[in-house]
């Protein structure tokens, strides 16, 4: 997971962390690890792979179900990753996990848990890797995107790197050809600088963005496409406005219309000072634009799009809003936790 290149972050941005107003100290969340975005059901996840760290889900200040601890339904497992989250229906929730048991013993399969914490079933995506996943109450489904081990042949171009479910793993739907991608399934390699692959189902768009070469595809629900941009070129040349370069894209999202946001880390090697920078990358045009700039800051950390404003947490615990007309982010306005 790229947020657990945040120590290194953390030290470029070194001791001169802004301090935000704390007018939202009476809300607070009670994170148990590094935080997961469904951005499709607008859910954030805390997750840690450890034993005794439980998942942790939240709709603003609200927490979304029980803890769930997935050690104590494998006995045997070793290691834990919950390499993708999302919020299911009637309070569950999806985990595409990968659970080492020792011995060379590695399986990868799609947990369901209920709103108690409680295991309800498992089921297994092979042959597809799993980059993204997303519900869709829209029609009740479950959209995975990802690649296959495949042999070289005229198959590898053309099997489908989207793949819509039903709640038992049942196959529904293919869609998304891997010749899509500039670099087929090699598109979803995981690199600090190009972000993590994403996921996001509208009720009538699905958004996929593939980080090798920082593309975006836009299909309609059946997987049909409507747009496609890579934003190599945009990313680097604001990347590099007044002396700095990208050293990490922390964070991903999808506005409404299908544009992507990212959250940037970027250092100048002549003064060795950082910047956070997040900017909004145009599907129309491929036009980059900043959205908020935090020299020597690192307080606030880019989440995702909430109802198309842009979300950011702070210190891991309080919540800040930004919509597009604001210049900086304000505390989110909601209830306290107990």
């Amino acid at each position: 997971m790229l947020r657990a290149i945040r120590f290194f972050s953390l030290l470029l941005l070194g001791t001169g962390t802004v301090f935000y107003s704390p007018q939202a100290a009476a809300q607070a969340l009670n994170p148990a690890g590094l935080e997961e975005w469904d951005s499709t059901n607008q859910v954030l996840f805390f997750v840690n792979g450890h034993p005794g760290s439980p998942i942790r889900a939240y709709t603003d200040y609200d927490q979304r179900g029980a803890d769930i601890d997935v050690f104590k339904d494998f006995p045997s497992l070793q290691e834990f990753y919950a390499d993708k989250l999302t919020a299911g229906p009637e309070g569950t929730t999806l985990i595409a996990a990968t659970l080492n048991f020792g011995d060379h013993n590695i399986r990868e399969l799609v947990l369901t848990y209920d709103s108690s914490g409680q295991l309800l079933k498992t089921w297994d995506p092979a042959p597809q890797y799993i980059e993204a996943i997303a519900y869709s109450k829209d029609d009740d489904a479950i959209f995975v995107l990802g690649g296959r081990n495949l042999p070289p042949g005229p198959y590898a171009a053309t099997y489908p790197l989207l793949i819509e479910y039903n709640r038992d793993g049942r196959v529904l739907k293919a869609m998304a050809p891997a010749s899509l991608l500039r670099d087929r399934d090699d598109s979803f390699n995981l690199g600090s600088q190009n972000g993590q692959p994403l996921l996001r189902v509208t009720k009538d768009r699905i958004y996929l963005y593939a980080p090798t070469n920082h593309e975006v595809v836009t299909c309609d629900r059946d997987g049909i496409v409507l747009a496609y941009r890579s934003f190599s070129k945009s990313i680097e040349k604001i990347s590099t406005e007044d002396g700095y370069h990208l050293v990490q894209t922390h964070q991903t999202d999808f506005a409404e219309n299908g544009d992507l946001v990212a959250e940037l880390l970027l250092w100048n090697d002549d003064n060795s000072t950082s910047m956070m920078e997040v900017v909004r990358l145009s599907m129309s045009t491929g036009e980059a634009v900043s959205v908020h700039k935090a020299s020597n800051s690192g307080r606030l950390w880019f989440v995702g799009m909430k109802d198309d404003q842009y979300l950011y947490l702070a210190g891991s615990k309080k919540l800040y809003i930004q919509s597009s007309a604001a210049q900086e982010p304000v505390p989110l306005n909601t209830k306290q936790i107990d």
